[in-house]
C-alpha cells in the first residue's frame, strides 16, 4: 500500500499513484509522504460536546469528527493520513467514497470495523479499500443513526447522535452562502434534502457538523429549509 498522499487534498489512494488526484485534480509530481504531511499539517482537535470531537488537518482543510459512545469509539469519515497517536479507533462509519482516506491503515493497525454504502465501495475510488460492513438501508450503531439520502453520491449517508447532525458536504458554504453540492444529479440531492428535513422534524438536534464547519442548528436550518 502506497504511503504517498496528495499534496492538494490529502487524498489517499488504496493502489498506485494516479496521473492525478482522483479528487482534486494534482498532478502526482506533487504527492507527498504522509510523514511529510503529520510533520507539517496539524491535526487540532475541537470539542464539539462532550462525546463529540472535530479532529481538523489544519493545512488540508479536511474535519473528520469522533464519537465516544458509552461503549465504542468511532470515526465519521477518516483522516488523509495515519496517525498512531490519536486514541483507538473501534470503527469507522462513511458519509461516502471520498473521504475514505487512510481508513486502510486505521483498520490493519486497530481492528477498526468499516461501514460504507455498498454503492459507494463499487466507484474506483473506494473499490480497493477495506470494507468490512457494507450496508445498502439505514441502520443503527452505539446510538449512532445512520440515514441512506443518496444525491450527492449514490449511497451518500447522514448521521446524527444524540443531538449531533453529521452531514459532510451534502451541502457546501455557510448561511447566506449555502447550497447544495455541485457534484451529483441535481434532482436526487433535492430528493435527499427533503428526506433530511423530514427526518429532522421529529428529532431534536442542535447542532451540525459539516466537512468544514460545526455551527448551530437553528441557523443551519434556517438556510437549509431555503434552498431551490
Amino acid at each position: 500500500m502506497t504511503s504517498l498522499v496528495c499534496g492538494g487534498c490529502g487524498f489517499n489512494p488504496p493502489q498506485q499513484i494516479p496521473a492525478h488526484c482522483l479528487l482534486c485534480g494534482t498532478p502526482k509530481e506533487r504527492f507527498v509522504s504522509e510523514a511529510y504531511v503529520n510533520e507539517r499539517c496539524t491535526l487540532k482537535e475541537t470539542r464539539v460536546d462532550h462525546r463529540v470531537t472535530r479532529l481538523k488537518a489544519e493545512a488540508l482543510g479536511v474535519s473528520v469528527y469522533r464519537i465516544e459512545t458509552p461503549h465504542r469509539s468511532v470515526l465519521i469519515d477518516c483522516l488523509p493520513t495515519f496517525n498512531p497517536d490519536i486514541p483507538a479507533i473501534d470503527a469507522i462509519l462513511f458519509t461516502h467514497r471520498d473521504f475514505m482516506g487512510a481508513s486502510d491503515r486505521y483498520h490493519q493497525h486497530w481492528g477498526s470495523e468499516v461501514y460504507l454504502h455498498e454503492a459507494e465501495h463499487q466507484h474506483p475510488l473506494a473499490c480497493h479499500h477495506q470494507v468490512t460492513q457494507p450496508f445498502s438501508n439505514d441502520f443503527e450503531y452505539h446510538g449512532i443513526n445512520a440515514f441512506v439520502l443518496g444525491g450527492h453520491t449514490p449511497g451518500f449517508t447522514a448521521y446524527i447522535y444524540q443531538d449531533v447532525l453529521f452531514v459532510c458536504d451534502l451541502v457546501v458554504g455557510s448561511a447566506e452562502d449555502m447550497r447544495f453540492n455541485p457534484f451529483g444529479n441535481r434532482e436526487k440531492i433535492r430528493l435527499a434534502a427533503q428526506r433530511l428535513r423530514h427526518l429532522l422534524r421529529r428529532r431534536t438536534v442542535r447542532t451540525v457538523c459539516g466537512f468544514n464547519y460545526v455551527t448551530d442548528f437553528d441557523q443551519w436550518m434556517s438556510y437549509f429549509k431555503k434552498l431551490p
